[in-house]
């Protein structure tokens, strides 16, 4: 199946001078409007008690903690199974979201410079509290900036980057983290904090990913981002789109990138980058970083898939620690797939329908690390890395996504259709030459 890419423009981290758009509200976020009307307790205690009352999941939860019931609202949303309340998943997704902030310096000439900042959203990918540490996933185009002086330590990346908590944004709540690596090319960039004492006695959480290859048209998801430098803020839509290519321009606007999105209606504005896009379970399904700016269009608003995003993030973790290069290393099999065939599916058990593709090997590079193993027409049907969960490949993009996975040393396994039979070849991932630096 052909898929035509559609040209848009990045959603540009949001500065200062840009005006109020969409959903924000003018009263602030509803943890300081309750400061207000003198509610006490911490934000936590906030969240796990306002949840309006009205609705007939709050009033069956009083009535259960009249009668000795003693887990959590949201637990008692789960035992009940058929009564949904997105803002108890939402609210989760909240506490795992973080506002960036990148600073940086323009020198127009030897005699005169300027300072400005950019900013965006972000999840917190992995926490340990008790230590103040933890891992952030935003965009990469977050914390870059091709017009500043370029005489930082990373060139053109902030060396002052600042995090905020769901509510530290309205005080002294600034969080200082450091870049640890990311990818232009993929749009994605990974911060840490380390031992910071604003994190220890927070009630941030670290995200809970959903499989966003699982992801289905019509779903309802929310947008969490950091627009017009209010604070975070929610918007909701639908998933319009479960996958398509886009063409947008890199971050130092050298090139254009071809990049994998899901697409949604939900608001997207200026510093939403970065942040999360989640089901209505609260669990992240993408990292937003996109939508059109075209004249008659609207609503496309577009996030690189959790899958992807969290994947390539921890291999920059991982990369960082065995070199200086501060980029993803993905595997490279030497072979180049396509949907030879595609077909809409429905499952009867979830009541989905989804999109599913024959993967099938067009191309094979002599000497690669499938060379003398796979073949022109094998059709993939599965990839596993050592002795990990087998993965069916149902969709084109899903090799490559599982490539970004595989570390030096590793085995993968892949299973092939060749001529009706099914076979698998084990690959041994031993050389330098296997991978490539994506930047």
């Amino acid at each position: 199946m052909k898929k035509k890419a559609l040209f848009v423009s990045i959603v540009l981290a949001g500065v200062l001078s840009l005006s109020l758009a969409g959903c924000a509200s003018p009263f602030g976020n509803p943890y300081d409007v309750s400061m207000q009307i003198d509610t006490e307790g911490t934000v936590g205690e906030w969240l796990s008690g306002t949840r309006g009352t009205s609705t007939d999941a709050r009033r069956m939860y009083e009535e259960a903690k009249e009668d000795g019931y003693s887990g959590t609202y949201v637990e008692f949303l789960k035992e009940i199974g058929n009564v949904t309340d997105d803002s108890a998943g939402i609210s989760r997704a909240m506490m795992s979201s973080v506002d960036v902030v990148a600073q940086f310096e323009r020198t127009a000439s030897v005699f005169e410079s300027s300072a400005y900042q950019s900013a965006g959203g972000g999840v917190i990918y992995s926490l340990s509290r008790d230590a103040g540490n933890a891992y952030i996933v935003t965009n990469y185009h977050v914390v870059y900036n091709q017009s500043s002086s370029g005489k930082e330590k990373v060139a053109h990346i902030s060396d002052d980057i600042f995090l905020y908590l769901y509510g530290g944004e309205r005080t002294d709540g600034e969080i200082p983290a450091t870049f640890v690596g990311g990818s232009m090319e993929n749009d994605i960039a990974v911060l840490k904090v380390e031992n910071n004492q604003l994190l220890k006695h927070s009630d941030a959480m670290a995200v809970t990913a959903a499989d966003s290859d699982a992801v289905t048209l019509g779903e309802r998801v929310y947008a969490i981002g950091f627009p017009e430098l209010k604070g975070i803020s929610v918007c909701s839509g639908i998933v319009s789109v479960t996958s398509e290519y886009i063409n947008v321009t890199s971050a130092d606007e050298s090139k254009t990138l071809k990049m994998l999105e899901i697409r949604t209606d939900a608001p997207i504005n200026h510093g939403n980058s970065g942040g999360g896009l989640f089901n209505a379970d609260g669990r992240l399904i993408g990292i937003v970083n996109a939508r059109t700016e075209t004249e008659g269009v609207e609503n496309f608003g577009y996030a690189i898939p959790s899958n992807l995003g969290l994947a390539i993030a921890q291999n920059v973790i991982d990369n960082s620690k065995v070199n200086d290069s501060k980029g993803a290393m993905r595997a490279m099999l030497g072979i180049t797939v396509q949907a030879a065939a595609s077909e809409g599916v429905y499952d009867e058990t979830t009541s989905k329908a989804f999109v599913r593709e024959a993967v099938v090997v067009t191309q094979v590079t002599f000497g690669s690390a499938s060379y003398g193993k796979l073949r022109v027409g094998d059709r993939i049907d599965s990839i596993r890395i050592n002795d990990g969960e087998e993965k069916a490949i149902t969709l084109n993009y899903m090799v490559g996504n599982e490539l970004f996975k595989v570390r030096k040393g590793d085995t993968v396994t892949i299973t092939v259709t060749r001529s009706g039979k099914t076979m698998s070849f084990s690959i041994v991932f031993d050389s330098d030459d296997y991978f490539k630096l994506l930047s």
